[in-house]
């Protein structure tokens, strides 16, 4: 599968302290006025918005910066938002691949079975129906047809470059996820990824 043009989720970032949940990213500029196009992690980002600043993480070097944050509309790869600080296009397409990150404090406990925070998937083990760990889960996606987890394979005599592979994060695909204990379980047989065992 095609990645779509807008992901730059392999833009150079510091290590963010896991206190940092990320609540999106800013994926392009809109007009000329510093607004930007914003993909969401969150069902609400307009109740994640109003509970205070936001921080950023511009480069590498970056403690990381609070930022004022407002949604302004719905947009069709998500919402287009106004940065404090970013008052030209230029400013705004600086930012491209930078992610908004509030603390985890301030966002509320999932309650709702099925669903988590990207950030506590992020690096979950990835393990077939028989317990086999494949890979690692390496980020996820949501293009507008459902949540799609991207799995770094494992190193192998028979994929010696550790291949990407993208998945349906659907009940039939991924009948488990366990972020407690660090693994999510994906049917591989039921993707049609590998073959059933004779």
């Amino acid at each position: 599968m095609s990645r779509s043009q807008y992901v730059h989720h392999r833009r150079a970032e510091p290590d963010i302290d896991p206190k940092w949940i990320a609540v999106g990213v800013i994926v392009g500029a809109l007009g000329v006025k510093g607004a930007v196009r914003f993909k969401s992690f969150s069902d609400d980002l307009p109740a994640v918005f109003d509970r205070g600043p936001v921080r950023i993480f511009p480069d590498r070097h970056s403690t990381g910066e609070q930022r004022d944050a407002e949604v302004m509309h719905r947009i069709k790869i998500g919402y287009a938002c106004q940065i404090s600080g970013v008052s030209s296009r230029d400013d705004a397409e600086g930012l491209k691949g930078v992610k908004l990150y509030v603390a985890r404090e301030e966002l509320p406990e999932i309650t709702e079975d099925g669903s988590y925070y990207h950030d506590d998937m992020t690096g979950l083990i990835a393990t077939d129906t028989a317990g086999q760990p494949f890979g690692v889960v390496a980020a996820i996606y949501n293009f507008g047809a459902g949540d799609l987890l991207e799995v770094r394979l494992n190193d192998s005599p028979q994929n010696p470059a550790a291949d990407l592979k993208i998945y349906p994060f659907r009940d039939e695909f991924v009948p488990e996820v366990n972020i407690d204990g660090g693994f999510v379980i994906i049917d591989r047989v039921a993707f049609g990824d590998i073959q059933e065992p004779s």
